[in-house]
């Protein structure tokens, strides 16, 4: 029993010998680090919204008949040029015509009935002076003795008789003339119609859509159907793109936009945002919102209802400081964490570039510099600006002395609202851009390896950001040095 025993405790101290060998004794080396960097340099950046859209005509008119009836004849099809005014089709004017010579009819016999009221006023007019003479022959044998009273009040009675008859001969002449007034307006209507059988072009443009032929009845009831449907020129074109919400806050008008066509691969053309349209549409609970593009249509190459894909610049810079994203988003970890000298939380000053919206009461000084140099403004329009300014921190100053907080937030509006009857439009929209690129600006940090092999933080301000790389509009970073992309193990 004392031998097994023995046996089995040195069985027991062997294989912790070998485990202990395993886990402690091999003496492998710690696998060796590699940090990879990436060297600061200017760049461009160009960050953009994709969207889709379709390529209209910039304008488009639909070309319809107010009349029912047969189309009789046909004088444009498809990609017909047409101008202003020109014949395009015509509608079987028979039974219109009918109806012009009907009310001709009409007319000349409400014309015949006036002439007949007047004839009969005139014999009513003599036979009232006829009845006036009697009267007043008996009136003056009345008062003479010859005449009774029963003989003047007979000659009174048949005057006010034929006083009687002129008042309705005069209304049955009014009323004539109204008839024919009347028959007059249904000859007019008529001629109209008969007109209406007529369909002009009413714009210059070419045919992009026939929707009847010879032979075929249009029916106009409720709504006028549609014949041809003509734009005006399709040298310029406009693109319906749909923008998903969650970008539509960086579309402005008058961005750029670069678009192309599955027609045409490889082929690049260029617009710009005419309009954003209030109105969303929800599809699946996706909201969008419509942008309008007009853009150039060299060749009139681009036709109607194809289907663009759009790349609508909202922020461009040139040979400014970017850093890779890969960069911004390195955090030191596991062992790098005792090579890692984290920052210094920055004391004031190290903020970036100036821009519209900067600075406060008291500063506008060296923000109007940079304006005047962005905006290329006048001399006249620095010395306005640079008053309507000094109204805008005054105001505040005082705002500010007489106890009230003041709303730093509102601050950017009020210059905006100043410098409105400062600057000219392109110069509004310039300024509202680099306002909303000021706006962007936001905090980060990337980290730099010393000359010592440690690792530095440095706190910086990001601009725009196209993805891969971002711009560095302030901080602690200058071009030249080196940052930290990634960190991993030899081999």
């Amino acid at each position: 029993m004392t031998l097994r025993n023995g046996l089995i405790g040195l069985a027991v101290l062997l294989v912790l010998a070998v485990a202990g060998w395993y886990f402690f004794g091999r003496g492998e080396p710690a696998s060796e680090l590699v940090i990879e960097t990436e060297t600061t340099a200017t760049a461009d950046i160009r960050r953009s919204v994709s969207a889709t859209g379709t390529v209209r005509a910039l304008v488009q008119v639909q070309v319809g008949s107010q009349l029912s009836g047969q189309i009789a004849e046909l004088m444009v099809d498809y990609n017909s040029p047409v101008e202003e005014g020109q014949v395009i089709a015509r509608i079987d004017p028979q039974s219109f015509e009918t109806r012009v010579r009907e009310a001709e009819a009409s007319l000349s016999n409400a014309r015949a009935q006036l002439q007949l009221q007047q004839a009969t006023l005139q014999r009513v007019d003599a036979n009232l002076r006829v009845a006036q003479q009697e009267f007043d022959r008996i009136a003056l044998l009345h008062e003479r003795g010859i005449a009774s009273d029963q003989a003047l009040q007979a000659a009174q009675a048949q005057l006010e008789s034929s006083q009687s008859e002129r008042a309705v001969a005069l209304a049955q002449i009014a009323n004539a003339r109204s008839t024919v007034e009347q028959r007059e307006a249904t000859l007019e209507g008529a001629h109209i119609d008969v007109e209406r059988t007529v369909i002009r072009s009413p714009i210059n443009g070419v045919v992009v859509d026939r929707q009847v032929d010879v032979g075929q009845t249009v029916a106009a009831s409720m709504s006028a159907p549609i014949l041809f449907v003509i734009a005006r020129d399709l040298s310029q074109i406009q693109i319906d793109a749909q923008v998903d919400e969650s970008d539509i806050g960086q579309i402005m008008t008058g961005q750029a936009v670069s678009f192309t066509v599955d027609a045409f691969p490889g082929q690049t053309y260029e617009g710009q945002v005419e309009q954003i349209r209030l109105a969303a549409t929800n599809t699946n609970n996706v909201v969008t919102y419509t942008v309008v593009v007009t853009a150039n249509n060299p060749g009139e190459r681009l036709l109607p209802g194809m289907t663009a894909n759009l790349d609508i610049v909202t922020g461009e810079r040139e040979g400014v400081l970017a850093v890779p994203n890969s960069a911004l988003r390195f955090r030191p970890s596991g062992p790098l964490e005792a090579m890692a000298i984290a920052a210094e939380a920055p004391t004031g000053g190290e903020g970036g570039r100036g821009g519209p919206g900067g600075g406060g009461p008291g500063g506008g000084g060296g923000m109007m510099e940079r304006l005047a140099e962005q905006l290329d403004m006048t001399e006249q329009q620095q010395e306005d600006a640079q008053a309507a300014m000094r109204r805008v921190f005054t105001a505040m100053q005082a705002q500010a002395a007489s106890g009230q907080p003041i709303d730093r937030a509102s601050i950017p509006r009020q210059i905006e609202d100043a410098l409105r009857d400062v600057l000219t439009a392109d110069q509004m929209r310039r300024y509202r851009e680099l306002a909303a690129a000021r706006a962007e600006v936001r905090p980060g940090s990337v980290w730099v390896e010393r000359a010592d092999g440690m690792l530095e933080e440095r706190r910086v301000q990001l601009g725009v950001s196209d993805g891969q790389t971002t711009e560095i509009v302030g901080g602690q970073l200058e071009a030249g040095e080196e940052v930290v992309t990634r960190a991993r193990e030899a081999g």
